[in-house]
């Protein structure tokens, strides 16, 4: 998960320093808690669709509110592709 939100914040090229780390209590934490905009969270859910070849619906896409839930989610439905 750290990993891919990494991208999403900055990039796939960023640097190797600037990786966003989450903390156990935070994976429970909203995205709006986490100050994660809706355009982030639209873009959040293209790549994981992307990523782990998962079609996400938008009542799924809804349902995705923590970071625990898209990591859940990705591991009940996904097939990993390599980042």
């Amino acid at each position: 998960m750290e990993k891919l939100i990494t991208i999403l914040v900055h990039g796939e090229n960023h640097p190797a320093d600037r990786v966003v780390t989450l903390s156990e209590a935070d994976l429970d934490k909203s995205f709006d808690q986490l100050d994660v905009d809706s355009l982030a969270r639209a873009e959040m859910v293209e790549t994981i669709s992307d990523t782990y070849q998962i079609q996400i619906s938008d009542e799924q896409a809804g349902e995705l509110g923590t970071p625990r839930a898209v990591l859940e989610f990705v591991a009940a439905h996904g097939t990993r592709k390599d980042l």
